[in-house]
């Protein structure tokens, strides 16, 4: 088994996988880049109709002869990421997301997700993952979800109370997640006060 800290990836596998995607009647859209990947029917597309593949110059980004450090790939994707193991505890994250979220990666690093946005629920006795709360928490079921079938999910809505200084605000999240390996990759693709 690899490391955590490197991701190797294999531009043939990918493009078996690609022409077996394509042999569907769906409109297939990169789920990084958004680019429609194939032009056939692109007029006619509806969320039913959409499913989400790899565009080539996304692909090239993940492929790599050599074994790159995962840090240094995720901050080549120039959008929010978190890694999440198992447990719900966020391996590591991308520049884009420390500084999306305001803190320094030793801040992140090895810490629950409610910990790390500051959930409200996260700072009871127990911590993240352990309140009668946590079981509805959709950031928290999402990951889970992605790491216990590999399914992954787009743009899923989340509305997190959060502590900031001496108030708690309620924010409006859209995350996406992809399982690679052992680990889920946490997109955060919006993030607003409501």
């Amino acid at each position: 088994m690899e490391p955590v800290g490197y991701f190797p990836l294999r531009l043939r596998c990918i493009e078996s996988m690609w022409k077996i995607i394509l042999k569907t009647k769906m409109i297939h859209v990169c789920a990084w880049c958004k680019k429609v990947l194939d032009s056939e029917n692109s007029d006619t597309i509806t969320d039913n109709t959409i499913t989400h593949g790899i565009c080539r110059e996304c692909a090239a980004k993940l492929v790599s002869p050599e074994k790159i450090p995962l840090k240094e790939f995720l901050d080549t994707l120039g959008v929010p990421i978190l890694v999440v193991n198992n447990e719900g505890i966020v391996v590591t994250a991308n520049h884009d997301a420390c500084s999306l979220l305001g803190k320094n990666l030793f801040e992140i690093e090895g810490n629950p997700g409610g910990n790390v946005i500051e959930c409200v629920n996260a700072k009871l006795p127990g911590g993240c993952g352990q309140q009668i709360h946590c079981k509805s928490c959709t950031i928290r079921n999402t990951v889970m979800h992605t790491h216990a079938t590999g399914r992954s999910h787009l743009k899923v809505n989340a509305y997190p109370d959060i502590q900031m200084h001496d108030m708690v605000k309620t924010l409006s999240i859209k995350i996406s997640t992809e399982k690679i390996g052992d680990i889920v990759l946490l997109r955060i693709d919006d993030m607003n006060d409501v």
